[in-house]
């Protein structure tokens, strides 16, 4: 490092004064009191004598403040030991510099005000018996003694500090490495889902397609006005078929646009009722999800010559569960043979879910009913 690199980065850390806030002058505060109620617990007895020739509340206003003028000057040292230790120094020396530092520095700053309070203050009327408080000696004594208290006191305060940054630190980046690690893992179930679902959509666009060859063998006025919905529909639904995440009322709307396209195919013959209360509507559900079911009852179930049906498609939120279940009274859902579709289906939700949501196929009287059960998540309008 240059010269003017290292003068550049000792400015830098001293800079780091100017960042001290209440934070800061709480914990010297805190520290200063803290030490001299330690200091009063200890030497309790040499002060109850002191006490009987000299005034205690000058003495205890005396030491509160020489404390607190340590204290801040060892906080000073800590702050810029911060800066050092984040601008890559290492921490153990950096920590015990500032603990020597920061106690030295306290004791130059308080001593001339101990001096001070000394001769113009506290009265000489030290017990007669204790020498070393009188004359020259005193003038040694007290330097030596605040230097050799407030060493240890400060060291260990330092150190303390320093192991609870390191321990909040060290938190700090594992928090950081498992938000990535979450990141990560969302990025790659993103990923796998469009996989999946990227199986699904063909599916249900080669059957779709495949209804208008049929109709165009039949009808080709009525097959071409197919072509033409089936071409709006697929503009406004393809953005919505990349998206990661729906909701009840975008999957319904598909659902209705895409019926609507098999009904120019069968006319009367297939009746539809769908039924989505208000507050269900908003409800967060997995994309194209819904679609391929009613696709797989409409497209396997119905003879587009002879047969008729009844498809209803309700929604429900019931125990803390969204519920959709696709009843078709003249179709056939084959449980028995579900196919890549369906199988895909249920890869994504186990994807999703974690085997908490379910899609079973079963026979409800006279109709075939599949249910879709899924884990209740938050409002669009509140994610």
């Amino acid at each position: 490092m240059s010269a003017h690199a290292a003068e550049v980065s000792v400015i830098g850390r001293f800079a780091a004064l100017r960042d001290i806030g209440w934070p800061q002058i709480r914990a010297a505060i805190l520290l200063g009191l803290t030490i001299t109620a330690w200091n009063m617990i200890v030497f309790l007895q040499p002060l109850q004598e002191i006490a009987q020739t000299m005034p205690r509340d000058l003495q205890l206003l005396q030491v509160l403040i020489a404390d607190q003028i340590r204290a801040f000057c060892l906080m000073a040292a800590i702050v810029i030991a911060d800066r050092a230790v984040d601008e890559g120094a290492r921490r153990r020396p950096a920590y015990v510099l500032a603990a020597v530092v920061g106690c030295l520095t306290g004791f130059v700053m308080s001593e001339p005000f101990n001096w001070a309070w000394r001769i113009y203050v506290l009265p000489d009327r030290w017990p007669a018996d204790w020498s070393w408080l009188h004359g020259t000696p005193a003038h040694f004594y007290w330097p030596i003694f605040w230097l050799t208290l407030w060493l240890p006191a400060g060291g260990a305060a330092v150190f303390l500090y320093a192991d609870r940054r390191a321990a909040r630190r060290t938190a700090q980046l594992l928090h950081a490495a498992e938000l990535d690690r979450i990141r990560r893992s969302r990025i790659a179930l993103e990923s796998r889902l469009q996989a999946m679902q990227a199986r699904v959509e063909p599916q249900f666009l080669f059957n779709t397609l495949g209804q208008v060859e049929r109709l165009y063998e039949r009808d080709p006025p009525l097959a071409a006005r197919m072509m033409d919905d089936l071409i709006a529909y697929l503009r406004a639904a393809m953005p919505l078929m990349r998206d990661t995440s729906s909701t009840v009322a975008q999957e319904i709307e598909l659902a209705r646009a895409y019926l609507d396209i098999v009904r120019l195919r069968l006319g009367e013959r297939l009746a539809v009722r769908i039924e989505v209360p208000l507050e269900v509507a908003p409800m967060r559900m997995p994309p194209m999800m819904l679609l391929p079911l009613i696709d797989h009852a409409v497209v396997r179930g119905l003879d587009p010559s002879t047969a008729t049906g009844t498809l209803s498609v309700r929604a429900a939120v019931d125990a803390g569960r969204l519920r959709l279940t696709i009843a078709d009274g003249g179709a056939r859902f084959v449980p028995e043979a579900d196919g890549d579709g369906i199988a895909a289906l249920r890869a994504r939700l186990e994807a999703l879910y974690r085997g908490e949501a379910t899609l079973d196929l079963r026979r409800g009287g006279e109709a075939m009913v599949a249910v879709l059960d899924l884990p209740l998540q938050q409002r669009a309008a509140e994610a």
